[in-house]
């Protein structure tokens, strides 16, 4: 393990360390006092519980901050699947709060009797709010939600969730009444007010002092653009790794919409005052992607990612395993090594549906002609025309381990691809003995 990587380790266990401890604070605090009580147990747990879960509601504001200091040991997509587990437990443990003091108490009218005070409604609208939240979580792509639509519900319900939740549990918690339980509270609802406000006005007030400028649209092949940015005039374009991504958020015409949406830097950190991204039209709003037009501009906040072999240095036989637009972070991480005469090997597996839609076909081939990394490209072509002469079909089981050869658990492993193709190809990586720790993979979407 490299001194980067033992940094990285210690940062993210004393990360984990003090989340824990700010997680259970309450129920450390009140251990500390020990407040009577003359509730029993039943009901002492469904208190504490929701003490722990809107302690975690509150932490998961900070989480999906973007905080440099928090990302960096971690990454974005490794934090961002937490920050979903812990919504999860925070739910089901707030879900739980009122069933388990209504048992407690042998008492269901806190749940069902519509004559209770204010802030008992306050605290089932919360949970409402929590559950509606939940569903959608769990069934957008079955109830055919727009991630648009699903990022302004989600957005719009944690903000009522908040303070719904605070007002609730200020006044109607017995053990809110202790001191030091309101200054806890009072920092958490500080800790989470601002790290939603840096996050979404703050920081993209600093940004819009200083936009990107788009320089140039490119179609690289039917639907899929790759958008040219350069920093204003004076400002220095933000270092980066080949592999890691961005958020942007494109200023165009007055017809076109404005969000803010992750992509892959596509380009190589060596080209200078340069970032490039390459998107494919697929959602709401990247299908107007094509109509961005040199001289609009975006807001940029990253870079963001662990996804890149220069964090690996110990690696020197690389394959790159990717699905259509996946391509981006291997494509990055190519020109680097090309820019750079890194001593690297590289065998690039690239599944795509038409061999009309493979991306940077013709650059990948000087590449492999130039002899760059002693790359090999072999592209399957799951729909070909007639005039393909490669392979045909799937990047299936067979596939991949025909091309890993026999050295396969000697090799290291960098997949960006869609679920079905990643799933085969992790399966497939696992079966043949290869070390997880020599599996690195990127995911299209957060």
């Amino acid at each position: 393990m490299t001194n980067h990587q033992q940094n990285e380790r210690a940062g993210a266990i004393a990360h984990l360390v003090m989340y824990v401890i700010i997680v259970l604070s309450p129920l450390i605090l009140v251990a500390l006092v020990r407040p009577p009580t003359d509730h029993g147990f039943i009901h002492t747990v469904g208190k504490n519980l929701a003490l722990v879960g809107f302690t975690i509601l509150c932490m998961q504001f900070v989480l999906s901050a973007r905080l440099k200091w928090i990302e960096r040991p971690f990454g974005m997509n490794m934090l961002f699947h937490f920050h979903k587990a812990m919504a999860i437990l925070a739910s089901l443990l707030l879900l739980s709060h009122p069933v388990l003091l209504a048992i407690g108490e042998q008492d269901w009218a806190l749940i069902l009797d519509p004559q209770v005070s204010w802030d008992i409604w306050l605290g089932r609208i919360a949970l409402l709010i929590v559950l509606v939240h939940v569903l959608l979580a769990s069934f957008r792509l079955v109830i055919k939600l727009s991630y648009e639509t699903w990022r302004f519900v989600h957005n719009l319900g944690a903000v009522l969730i908040l303070p719904l939740g605070f007002l609730h549990s200020w006044n109607a918690g017995g053990d809110l009444q202790l001191f030091g339980m309101k200054v806890l509270w009072a920092f958490l609802l500080f800790a989470a007010s601002a790290s939603y406000l840096w996050h979404r006005v703050l920081r993209t007030i600093l940004l819009r002092r200083q936009p990107y400028t788009v320089t140039s649209v490119r179609e690289e092949v039917k639907g899929v653009w790759t958008i040219k940015l350069t920093p204003p005039e004076g400002v220095r374009r933000f270092d980066y790794l080949p592999g890691q991504f961005h958020f942007l958020t494109f200023q165009r015409g007055p017809n076109l919409p404005v969000e803010e949406h992750p992509w892959t830097i596509s380009s190589s950190p060596t080209a200078p005052g340069l970032l490039h991204s390459t998107i494919k039209e697929s959602g709401d709003f990247t299908a107007s992607i094509g109509k961005t037009k040199p001289g609009d501009t975006a807001l940029v906040h990253g870079p963001f990612g662990h996804f890149t072999y220069v964090l690996h240095p110990d690696e020197s036989d690389l394959v790159f395993i990717a699905g259509g637009v996946g391509i981006t972070p291997l494509m990055s991480m190519l020109r680097h090594i090309r820019d750079t005469h890194a001593k690297r090997t590289v065998t690039l597996l690239y599944a795509s549906r038409h061999d009309g839609e493979i991306i940077f076909r013709d650059e990948l081939a000087e590449m492999e002609r130039d002899g760059v990394a002693g790359l090999k490209v072999v592209h399957v072509v799951s729909d070909p025309s007639d005039e393909w002469k490669g392979e045909r079909g799937r990047l299936d089981e067979e596939r991949i381990r025909r091309f890993i050869g026999p050295e396969a658990t000697r090799r290291s492993y960098y997949l960006c691809a869609p679920p079905a193709l990643h799933r085969q190809a992790v399966q497939t990586l696992r079966e043949a003995d290869v070390p997880a720790g020599r599996i690195h993979f990127e995911r299209f979407s957060l």
